[in-house]
């Protein structure tokens, strides 16, 4: 009977364990998701689209918000260049019209470089969604079993004490 009492026990630990990690891996998950969203919804990721992510995501959101927003700017800046080489940009003989006419070009092609930068960013976040699920789903697995396994421990410490109880001569 004192068996059975230490097994409900240990496998009572290893249950609120396993509640424990799941509540984390479930946390991690929508952390991940909330990146998604802000990535997914605005179109340059600053600071304050950042804030409130969790500690866990805030560097690598911010060393991508920074990373993407030079790196649509130098393939923007390259892509003009190219287009005034090759004659794509038409002289208009205004400074101030030629001057709207590249930043129009430059904006776009930054918009462009920017919204494939964060779809192979949100790739990444997806696949890491998908890890975290799959632990998730191995977490609850084993909950579940581990949760069998005490109600079949009780059940058996309920007959242990009835059978061991003192029957007085009416068995």
């Amino acid at each position: 009977m004192l068996m059975a009492f230490w097994e409900v026990q240990r496998l009572t630990r290893e249950i609120n364990q396993l509640e424990r990690q799941a509540m984390q891996k479930r946390n991690e998950l929508s952390n991940y998701q909330k990146y998604a969203g802000v990535l997914g919804g605005s179109s340059i990721l600053t600071i304050g689209n950042i804030a409130g992510l969790s500690s866990d995501l805030l560097p690598r959101a911010s060393m991508f918000a920074q990373f993407s927003n030079q790196a649509s700017s130098m393939s923007a800046m390259q892509n003009l260049q190219m287009m005034k080489m090759s004659g794509m940009v038409p002289w208009t003989g205004n400074q101030l019209t030629q001057y709207q006419l590249e930043m129009s070009a430059f904006a776009r092609f930054k918009q462009e470089s920017l919204k494939a930068l964060k779809q192979q960013e949100a790739q990444v976040l997806n696949e890491k969604e998908k890890e975290i699920q799959l632990e998730m789903n191995a977490i609850e697995q084993r909950l579940t079993m581990k949760r069998a396994e005490l109600q079949s421990v009780k059940q058996l410490a309920q007959e242990d004490a009835r059978e061991g109880a003192p029957k007085y001569g009416m068995g």
